[in-house]
């Protein structure tokens, strides 16, 4: 891990990431942490109040996961999730307090982001993480204001160390050759990781 999350997460994103973690885990369900608490253990640390997961959950599973989440204080309106889930691809829970959603991997590259996860062990329990390639490639698709900035420090964090063939490939499969976001992270490659 870039960082040592005691230093900057506050209780609750800790409390409800263990326990969100702790539950897939008990199920065997495949995920990876994404957003701005990953890129955080990823890069360099940005403010942020919510926690962000891409989750591979069985449809047969998820009844039992809401239950289990909900026996632990979880907030969940399980009817709502659960048509969320299966007609928009997300949920949105509430853990600690804390916005925690869910991307369902509707398109391989979320899966690949998933498959490309490792294991951190550290405040937040073991857990999940999406690779920093995962994650540039997360935020090449969202390509909101704080995405763009989240790419650059995932750049510059992690110079010399990225595969960008691999996210080129991946990034293919979604995007045209002449897309420009594809042409903006050409300009941040050449501006942060090769310096």
């Amino acid at each position: 891990m870039a960082v040592d999350e005691a230093q900057w997460l506050p209780e609750p994103l800790e409390l409800a990431a263990r326990e969100i973690a702790r539950c897939f885990e008990n199920h065997g369900v495949q995920y990876a942490l994404i957003g701005g608490v990953a890129t955080g253990i990823r890069s360099q640390i940005r403010a942020t109040e919510d926690l962000d997961f891409i989750v591979a959950i069985p449809q047969v599973v998820l009844p039992r996961i809401l239950d289990d989440l909900a026996a632990t204080g979880v907030q969940i309106d399980q009817s709502e999730v659960i048509r969320r889930w299966n007609t928009e691809h997300v949920a949105v829970l509430t853990c600690h307090g804390v916005r925690v959603d869910w991307l369902k991997p509707v398109i391989p590259l979320y899966q690949h982001v998933i498959d490309h996860a490792r294991l951190e062990s550290g405040d937040l329990g073991s857990i999940r993480v999406a690779s920093a390639e995962g994650l540039i490639l997360t935020k090449l698709i969202a390509w909101r204001t704080q995405d763009q900035a989240d790419i650059e420090r995932l750049l510059a964090a992690n110079r010399g160390q990225l595969d960008l063939d691999f996210i080129h490939h991946e990034y293919s499969t979604v995007g045209e050759a002449d897309d420009p976001r594809m042409k903006r992270l050409a300009d941040m490659v050449t501006e942060f990781y090769r310096i």
